[in-house]
């Protein structure tokens, strides 16, 4: 009785916001315990457990530790193993290294692992509500998290132990209380402010941006405005210094303050940028540099990655350089119609508010964000997948959720009426799972025609391998030629292949990732478990041939007989 009258207690609006969050946990967790362990995956999983076990971060570098660490946790608890003498930079090694000493539990440890990354998600949508609740109220709360709970790009890296999820909510989180305190500046404020812009820099180099956007948040939100609380400018500059003294001690801490103050003469950068930082700064080589040396030198590695050439696909065409509009095409083909035509009833209602106030501070709160991710991640010529931008989603879905202030009968009807079958429309976006990471909306040809525009994390990262696996096994099919996109030894799920040969078809069954069938240059996996690099298109001749089955959208299985026309040849 009495936890019946609890729930009568409960508003209709927190239920909405709660049967959305758990849903999306639930087929989180399904997804993560029925994918193969992606690319990344392979190597930040062990590595976010050799930092527990050895203190180490230099497995590898090229993200900060704190939410492949998270992950990892319940790992401590298991009977995981991870080799700590394994040389610095070889992630590839170490990801192999944990593969085979942890086969037995290999899945049920990444599933687990992936469960406590799909809490950031959750985390996210909690934020959205109480955000949108305080910004445009119950209704828009109850939106801004159907939206998000709804979003295939954002279930789909909420699954996977990757920085991505945990760096977005840390992103979404620092905004959040940095809106927050501008509006009422405190001593407390400015403590919590600092420990999320410190944790935030421990989920993603991208979270950089954070301490820019945080000044201009500061700046929107007071700048001529009498309703928030005044103080004087020495108390907002302390309050900042504050803030920014305690980032720096979380960012140390996370790293157990390892090689932390070290001179900066020590270093030896990989990256033009930052060779020429040490020139600049070359009369003050001796001085300590005020943060943990792994962060530094992974900022340089990552440096020196952006700074290389990186093969980038989009609508049919390769670039060495990337695209100006990657990201703006990848949100065209990646977000479904439903939330598309969310931004435009928004865009009509600021046009045409009826009476309402359009929050111009607001908007410009919400919108520098995201345009200045988007900005910044297309300027950058290694374009690898929307996940790039995907702090930019939480806060366009906030904005999106204002639509809800015009959702009244009585002095909106048509409005009213526009929106309903747009939110009614949410949920389909879901029907392709556990897909999530493969899917593209309508226009955009959805999860089959994807690939037409984007490849890469967009699509295939080597989450259908089991798939593939259980397809053979159920067709008795005992060899196949396989063009892997992935990291996991095909052989670890008891598949017998040879790699297809190059340039040139032969007859058989054959099995190719979608990011080789469109030419994808990348490492692929000998059958002894080696590494070679399969070069540009060289397994692109599979174009020419039908598939006779699809696996998850992924991988495309092939028999070839040359008694067929290439261009028709279907097999039974």
């Amino acid at each position: 009785m009495r936890f019946a009258r609890g729930i009568r207690k409960v508003s209709p609006r927190w239920l909405c916001i709660g049967a959305f969050l758990a849903i999306h946990l639930v087929l989180g967790i399904d997804a993560a315990g029925r994918l193969t362990v992606t690319h990344d995956e392979y190597w930040h999983l062990p590595a976010g457990l050799l930092a527990w076990k050895a203190g180490r971060f230099d497995a590898d570098n090229l993200n900060p530790p704190l939410t492949r660490m998270w992950d990892a946790l319940p790992l401590l608890f298991t009977s995981a193993r991870v080799d700590g003498s394994l040389p610095a930079g070889d992630a590839f090694g170490l990801g192999d290294r944990f593969s085979a000493d942890n086969r037995a539990q290999y899945d049920r440890d990444l599933t687990l692992a992936r469960s406590m990354n799909l809490l950031f998600s959750v985390l996210t949508g909690l934020l959205l509500a109480v955000w949108a609740n305080e910004l445009f109220g119950a209704k828009s709360a109850c939106l801004a998290v159907a939206v998000w709970c709804c979003c295939p790009t954002a279930l789909a890296h909420a699954a996977l132990v990757t920085p991505d999820m945990g760096a977005t909510c840390l992103f979404t989180a620092s905004l959040f209380f940095c809106w927050r305190f501008s509006n009422r500046p405190a001593g407390r404020g400015a403590f919590i402010l600092g420990t999320l812009l410190g944790l935030a820099q421990l989920a993603k180099f991208t979270n950089l941006l954070l301490f820019p956007l945080c000044a201009a948040t500061w700046f929107i939100v007071r700048a001529r405005n009498s309703a928030v609380i005044r103080r004087s400018w020495k108390t907002n500059l302390t309050q900042a210094i504050c803030a920014a003294a305690i980032a720096a001690a979380v960012l140390n801490a996370g790293y157990f303050f390892r090689g932390s103050f070290s001179a900066l003469r020590t270093y030896h950068f990989q990256s033009r940028l930052f060779g020429r930082m040490a020139q600049v700064f070359h009369s003050l080589d001796g001085l300590p540099v005020p943060l943990p040396r792994d962060y530094v030198e992974g900022l340089d590695h990552q440096q020196r990655m952006i700074e290389s050439l990186h093969p980038v696909y989009l609508d049919g065409i390769w670039s060495q350089h990337g695209f100006a509009d990657y990201y703006l095409r990848a949100l065209e083909y990646k977000l479904p119609h439903a939330v598309q035509a969310l931004v435009i009833a928004l865009a009509l209602c600021l046009a045409f508010p009826g009476g309402l106030a359009r929050l111009g501070r607001v908007q410009l709160l919400l919108w520098i964000p995201v345009i200045a991710l988007l900005a910044t991640a297309s300027s950058i010529g290694m374009q690898l997948g929307i996940r790039y931008v995907l702090p930019t989603l939480p806060l366009a879905y906030l904005a999106v959720s204002q639509t809800a202030r015009w959702f009244v009968w009585k002095r909106f009807p048509i409005r009213t009426l526009a929106v309903t079958p747009l939110i009614i429309a949410l949920p389909f976006s879901l029907r392709y799972h556990p897909h999530h990471l493969a899917y593209f909306n309508e226009l955009a040809g959805g999860p089959e025609g994807g690939r037409a525009h984007l490849l890469d994390s967009n699509l295939d990262w080597g989450q259908d391998l089991r798939a593939l696996a259980d397809y053979l096994h159920q067709r008795h099919i005992d060899h196949i030629g396989l063009a892997y996109f992935g990291m996991l030894p095909p052989s670890e799920l008891g598949i017998h292949y040879r790699l297809p040969p190059s340039y040139r078809p032969e007859e058989g069954w054959f099995a190719v990732s979608a990011n080789f069938l469109y030419g994808r240059p990348h490492t692929i996996r000998n059958p002894d478990g080696s590494l070679r690099s399969a070069n540009f298109d060289e397994f692109g001749y599979f174009r020419h041939f039908s598939p006779i089955a699809r696996i998850g959208y992924s991988i495309e299985v092939f028999h070839i007989s040359f008694g067929k026309s290439p261009a028709s040849g279907r097999a039974d």
